[in-house]
């Protein structure tokens, strides 16, 4: 049997062993560093991951950009914008004082409160939100270990204070706090997401999938226009401050569908500033009140309706009328009047015969298919829903003060939404302030609407318009607003001066007031609703012609000609504004034969004599039910919550809170109510 020949013929064979044997110790050198690689990335794999994760990465938490809210014509309410944050990683931090006085210096902040920041074992924190351009570029130039600058969203209002209140403000982490912000907050918020930021090779921290994990909230569409609230506002604001008045609001509501085209309140605010005065809400929608004569145009309406009554019916007037206990006065004695003129010259006792006439279930039926007494629906936090007892529980004496506005409280949304439906032929649509809710994709997730339902016969809101025209009525026997000139259209409406309740005293105050001006525009084919509320003026007059009046017929041409609605040739004026035509003696201008305004100088303005004002002031008579051992609820909304608790301390009245920021809602209502006492304050910021 032969021998094998070696694999390498001519190697020795101490040579062929120690080759082997190398062969060995690589292969075994090999397989334990295969093994230790198995052992790395798999068996503990989970673990070295993690631990790479943390010492190389974290998460950055940055909101979603706020979905834009738009007006009727698409003009930006509020936006988001990107803006300059300054965030730290304190575990990349080396000098932590050095670098929190040099942050001081460029932050304008103390540098023991960045120092404590920066001092913390956590991987983010917030140093400064929203600066600006120059202070971020300093804070990027001087490349300061583990200092960042990170853009995140930022709220912004282009308008400022205008529709301030409505629109309402979000703070700094994008949640809405109050108006539309706060009440369609879940759509206008987007998708919040934590975004990766890694270190890059020297150590850095860096943003490594920037601001697109974050999903935008969806655009509001409002029924709003930005320059109707502006010219509202503006009015409102004049009419307060000239007749040093606590506050004011206007409504405009478009008759034919419902939509509110303004929300004005004085005072308001900017939202950009964060700043929110004592008072300043929303309170066409926040507030109710006892609002005086506007009622009538209501308690007239349902009168007709019912058939008890046409607009040429007579009553006697006199000097009072007794009702019960009381006596219910005018201001104007009048021996007789029709039901036009009831209206036209505002008379209480004349409001108290057709409602007596009418009785308390169908007065009382009539004012709730009018809306009062319940919610609109609008959408905006904080709606009131007034006070209207049931009918069946109104004394003979309350049934006649219902008829002109006391013992019941209503909104000045809720009645611009009532006069609306006259001027729609009889139809109400429930007032409606967001059109529409676009998606970020482009779907339409909400769409307005503007549910309707008949309230008046057609006839019976025909016969409405002469008699709310004939307010307007110049002349010796002019109605209430005679001395009111709306340029360049026929208007029609409704003066009102109430008396308000004094809780302290229990009694209607001789001295504290709210004017009112109630009107559709033009009233030969209306388009408009309009109502101006003044709170407590203290100018010198208070009666709702004279000081909501001339707000009203600024909102009334202003939005009117601004909507292109064909209007009459303006007056002439002077540069001081005093009319360039002949007048009677009760301001009726005088035109030639062909009808042509016929210019004259004007002469120097005497002073004004002092004229009893047209408006009734009547003698509210007190409505109290309650108990002897009543106790009374003071009025808490608007307040802070230590406000509202230190009041309910001082009061001895038991309330429960929900939410943060300012109360909007109160229940039960202010007033005396029959004792123990616990009342629910809703807060403007709820808890989630």
């Amino acid at each position: 049997m032969s021998k094998l020949k070696p694999m390498t013929p001519g190697v020795p064979g101490s040579a062929r062993m120690r080759a082997y044997l190398m062969g060995a110790v690589v292969t075994a050198a090999i397989a334990g560093v295969g093994m230790r690689a198995w052992a790395l990335q798999v068996d503990d794999g989970d673990r070295y991951r993690a631990l790479a994760e943390r010492q190389h990465a974290m998460l950055v938490d940055i909101p979603a950009p706020r979905g834009d809210v738009l007006d009727a014509r698409g003009r930006p309410l509020a936006v988001s914008a990107d803006a300059d944050s300054v965030w730290a990683n304190p575990r990349e931090v080396h000098d932590v004082a050095g670098t929190a006085e040099k942050l001081a210096a460029m932050l304008g902040q103390d540098a023991s409160v960045l120092e404590a920041k920066l001092a913390g074992d956590r991987r983010f924190v917030w140093l400064e939100r929203h600066v600006s351009a120059d202070v971020a570029k300093a804070v990027r130039d001087a490349k300061l270990p583990g200092i960042e600058v990170a853009k995140e969203p930022r709220r912004w209002y282009p308008g400022k204070n205008v529709g301030g209140t409505v629109i309402g403000r979000a703070d700094i982490d994008g949640k809405g706090l109050d108006g539309i912000e706060l009440a369609l907050d879940d759509l206008l918020a987007g998708k919040r997401q934590a975004v990766r930021a890694v270190r890059d090779a020297r150590g850095h921290s860096m943003l490594s999938e920037g601001l697109s994990a974050s999903e935008p909230g969806a655009t509001v569409h409002l029924s709003l226009d930005r320059t109707i609230q502006a010219i509202a506002e503006q009015a409102v604001a004049d009419t307060v401050t000239t007749n040093k008045a606590k506050s004011g609001v206007a409504v405009v509501i478009e008759i034919e569908t419902g939509r509110v085209l303004a929300l004005a309140s004085y005072p308001t605010y900017d939202p950009n500033s964060g700043h929110v005065p004592e008072g300043a809400r929303d309170k066409p929608v926040t507030d109710a009140y006892e609002a005086g004569s506007v009622m009538k145009v209501f308690s007239i309406a349902t009168a007709l309706e019912a058939g008890v009554v046409t607009p040429d019916t007579e009553f006697p007037i006199g000097n009072a009328f007794k009702v019960g206990p009381k006596s219910i006065t005018d201001v104007h004695f009048f021996p007789y009047l029709t039901v036009a003129g009831i209206i036209k010259h505002s008379s209480n006792i004349g409001a108290a015969h057709v409602a007596l006439r009418l009785g308390a279930d169908k007065l009382y039926e009539g004012y709730k298919r009018f809306g009062f007494g319940a919610k609109t629906g609008i959408e905006l936090p904080g709606e009131q829903v007034g006070m209207l007892r049931n009918g069946d529980k109104w004394r003979e004496v309350e049934l006649a003060t219902m008829s002109y506005g006391y013992g019941l409280t209503v909104t000045p949304l809720q009645i611009t939404a009532a006069l609306a439906a006259i001027g729609n032929q009889g139809i109400y649509h429930e007032p409606r302030i967001v059109d529409s809710v676009v998606d970020a994709d482009g779907t339409v997730i909400y769409q307005a609407k503007g549910e309707a339902h008949r309230v008046l016969s057609q006839k019976v809101a025909d016969e409405m318009l002469p008699i709310l025209a004939s307010v307007f009525d110049k002349g010796k026997e002019g109605g209430t607003a005679k001395l009111i000139d709306v340029p360049g259209f026929k208007c029609g409406g409704k003066t009102g001066t109430a008396y308000k309740y004094d809780p302290a005293t229990h009694h209607y105050a001789t001295d504290h007031y709210l004017a009112s001006f109630a009107g559709l525009a033009p009233i030969d084919h209306p388009r408009l609703a309009i109502v101006v509320q003044t709170d407590d003026p203290t100018g010198g007059t208070h009666y709702g012609g004279d000081v909501s009046g001339p707000a009203f017929a600024t909102i009334a041409s202003e939005s009117l000609r601004y909507l292109g609605v064909p209007g009459e040739k303006l007056i002439p004026r002077d540069a001081e504004g005093h009319p360039l035509i002949k007048m009677d003696p009760w301001g009726t201008p005088l035109v030639d034969a062909q009808g042509n305004w016929i210019p004259v100088n004007p002469p120097k303005p005497a002073p004004k004599p002092v004229v009893a004002a047209p408006e009734p002031a009547p003698e509210p008579p007190p409505v109290d039910d309650a108990p002897a051992d009543a106790i009374t609820v003071p009025d808490f909304r608007g307040m802070g919550v230590q406000h509202a608790l230190d009041l309910a301390r001082e009061s001895k009245v038991d309330v429960e809170i929900a939410g943060t920021g300012r109360v909007t809602a109160q229940d039960p209502p202010p007033g005396k109510v029959a004792g123990p006492v616990h009342v629910k304050l809703q807060f403007s910021v709820e808890h989630r």
